[in-house]
């Protein structure tokens, strides 16, 4: 089967940022999934039929689409603990195309003056928090991805709890 879904990583500068390929994918597309703060970065000329993600989250409306031009829209680089990933396992390689972008770990290493290669890149969205104890130890640098507002505060209280109460914490948005 030919490629049908175009899975697009977006950032913060939207439709503008994006590559030719990208911005092809979504104008020749008939459906485009995304949350409502990634679909409202698309400007008028885009066309397809916007479709916010289900809660609880779920594939189903993507895959009943298989064979139609589909694009889906992913913060930074779909297949770092992204929705290209989740795709990825139910949906063949040759029945897509991936176009990242900068990752949210990439741009935090760059914005504190990180080596990537250097730090640790871990998550807890949809993750218990408990899952950082086995990278906690001294002189760690970790960037982790937040599920929601709260989550800074929780990896903070869990710092405070496994000794690390003195440990600096930066929270980009």
């Amino acid at each position: 089967m030919s490629p049908w879904l175009t899975v697009v990583g977006i950032g913060e500068d939207g439709f503008s940022g994006l590559g030719k390929n990208a911005r092809r994918a979504l104008l020749n597309a008939a459906q485009v999934f995304g949350s409502q703060r990634q679909l409202d970065l698309l400007p008028a000329c885009i066309r397809a039929e916007r479709l916010t993600w289900p809660s609880p989250f779920s594939l189903a409306q993507v895959l009943a689409l298989r064979g139609q031009p589909v694009c889906v829209l992913a913060s930074g680089d779909p297949m770092l603990f992204g929705v290209g990933a989740s795709l990825a396992r139910v949906v063949e390689n040759a029945e897509m195309h991936v176009l990242p972008s900068p990752s949210s770990f990439s741009l935090a290493a760059a914005r504190l003056g990180w080596a990537l290669q250097d730090v640790t890149t871990l998550s807890v969205v949809a993750r218990p928090v408990a899952a950082l104890n086995a990278h906690l130890h001294s002189g760690a640098r970790l960037l982790v991805l937040s599920n929601d507002g709260s989550s800074p505060a929780t990896v903070a209280a869990l710092l405070r709890e496994r000794g690390f109460g003195p440990s600096r914490i930066s929270v980009l948005e």
